[in-house]
């Protein structure tokens, strides 16, 4: 099998659906990807939403994380590549050719995208900004400032071969907060290159921001990525 995706879900059953629906409309053949959706010890209908969806498969991980249950995710497959989604998110039709194309560079050992957020005014043309010239640009700048590898890599819409995840040991087992990050400099500096691509993009939930706030919740993101930069367990 070409491609396995994997979406962990806590208590998702009001976005799950989409996530799943808009899978199937993927424009390469059926046959050439699963889709596996992790209930990460739900307490709604998650599981039964996600199995009348459509899904492929559907297991329950009780060990809380979204690492936790990527983790779990990847030992249930059964693809070369494997990809991540969240499960409040929506990707395009075109979105596993993309990844393919992104991953057939040389030395690349994942591929990383943003979220679209549907933001509109003034968080619209931050968000364009951010993800299109700062992100790409991050692991240039820590290289040449600090001297270490980086990769920059969204744990909601990214993809790596199998064989990067078995040579960095399996995900990190890091419950939320810096999760994505130290995928990414376990990669880099373990395996290959990390490329994130801004044209990668799938709609996703404006939710965590409208809780928390837009840029206490950037900040908290940035806070958490230079932390696992800097720290020795990542490589």
């Amino acid at each position: 099998m070409k491609f396995s995706i994997v979406i962990p879900a806590f208590n998702e059953t009001e976005y799950i659906v989409c996530s799943v629906n808009a899978l199937k409309k993927q424009d390469i053949e059926r046959s050439d990807f699963e889709i596996i959706v992790i209930d990460n010890n739900s307490s709604d209908e998650t599981f039964a939403a996600a199995l009348e969806a459509g899904a492929d498969k559907v297991v329950k991980e009780i060990k809380k994380g979204t690492n936790a249950a990527r983790q779990r995710g990847y030992l249930e497959s059964q693809g070369e590549i494997i990809a991540f989604l969240d499960a409040d998110s929506e990707p395009p039709a075109d979105w596993l050719r993309k990844i393919q194309a992104d991953l057939s560079g040389p030395g690349v050992a994942a591929v990383s995208g943003p979220f679209d957020y549907q933001f509109s005014g003034i968080k619209n043309l931050l968000d364009k900004f951010y993800t299109r010239k700062i992100l790409p640009n991050i692991p240039y700048f820590l290289r040449f400032v600090f001297g270490k590898k980086a990769g920059v890599l969204i744990g909601g819409n990214f993809a790596a071969w199998r064989g990067t995840i078995e040579k960095i040991g399996g995900l990190p087992q890091i419950a939320f907060w810096g999760d994505d990050a130290a995928i990414a400099m376990l990669v880099s500096r373990k395996v290959g290159k990390v490329i994130f691509d801004p044209d990668l993009k799938v709609k996703s939930s404006p939710r965590r921001f409208e809780k928390s706030g837009f840029l206490k919740l950037t900040v908290r993101y940035i806070i958490a990525y230079i932390k696992v930069y800097f720290n020795r367990n990542y490589g």
